[in-house]
Order: structure tokens, then sequence, then C-alpha cells
């Protein structure tokens, strides 16, 4: 999928748009809601412990050093360990 995505977004389109506006795009879910943000964080959450094998404490560290997560370093630290999860 990610592929795809870089095969198919107008980079240059974007470089120029953005040097023609003078205006840096938002980023790293720079003016939404903390749910947003949340929302995709669990699942690299959940995606790292469950089906790379990651401890909730080697994930955790991972995502806190991860763009745009590095942000968020309360969200982080809220995610649940998973243990029923990881045992089942």
């Amino acid at each position: 999928m990610l592929r795809c995505v870089e095969e198919t977004v107008p980079v240059q389109r974007i470089w120029l748009d953005t040097a023609e506006q003078k205006e840096t795009p938002l980023t790293g879910f720079a003016g939404e809601p903390d749910q947003e943000a949340t929302r995709v964080l669990e699942v690299m959450f959940r995606t790292l412990v469950l089906r790379r094998g990651l401890s909730p404490a080697a994930a955790r560290d991972r995502l806190s050093r991860t763009e745009p997560f590095d942000r968020f370093p309360t969200l982080v630290a809220a995610l649940p360990d998973l243990a029923d999860e990881a045992g089942a």
C-alpha cells in the first residue's frame, strides 16, 4: 500500500504549491484533536506488539521516538499493556 502512495503522490505539485503559498502545510496531526492521533497511535502500537512481537514497553519506546508520535509523550505513555491479547 505504501508503494502505491509513493508512486502516486504528486510530490512536485505539493512542493510548487507550498512554495507559491508561502505557508508550510500542517503535518503530524497538527490542528487535529488528540483522538485522531490516539486512534492511529493505537493501531501502530497493536501492530508492534501483536504482529511484530515487541513487548508493550519496547513498542512504547519505539513510538516515543517516531514522528509524529514523539510529540505526544502523554498519549504514548497511556497506551495499554495488551496482556490479554498478546497471550491469546
